[in-house]
């Protein structure tokens, strides 16, 4: 259930696309940028849409997206053609990068390989802060 994909609002299976990346000392891998259903297990804990809503209800309701089905609405905000993306380093236990929206908000996205399926950069979070980290590396095609 966690693994449910959730659809752009236009329909679409991806949010998104990023090209190969470099960034000093690695590569960053080409995929789309899927959100999924996800799950939320506790303060800064989790992925997904669930995570996303447990924890950013309230500045999303301020954004205007009113409830759980707008998430999606949400994140393509954020996550779009142009969207500057951004690599810090290697503190996370796998490879993410931000996508940050200077008006809009931030996309965390981590790049996954699922056994049966296309690699691909999964929403982990997604909120209205917009500082940037570490070095840009690409744009959300």
């Amino acid at each position: 259930m966690s693994m449910t994909p959730i659809l752009h609002p236009s329909g679409a299976l991806a949010f998104g696309r990023l090209l190969e990346m470099r960034a000093p000392g690695i590569i960053l891998p080409a995929g789309e940028i899927r959100l999924f259903r996800g799950r939320h297990t506790g303060p800064n804990r989790g992925f997904g849409a669930e995570h996303i809503w447990a924890e950013h209800e309230r500045e999303m309701i301020a954004a205007g997206f009113p409830d759980f089905g707008s998430v999606a609405g949400y994140v393509a905000t954020i996550v779009r053609e142009g969207t500057p993306v951004f690599f810090g380093d290697h503190n996370w236990r796998s490879l993410r990068v931000m996508a940050v929206r200077s008006r809009t908000g931030t996309a965390i996205v981590e790049h996954r390989t699922p056994r049966y399926e296309d690699a691909h950069w999964s929403v982990i979070t997604a909120f209205s802060g917009t500082k940037t980290h570490g070095t840009r590396v690409g744009t959300v095609r």
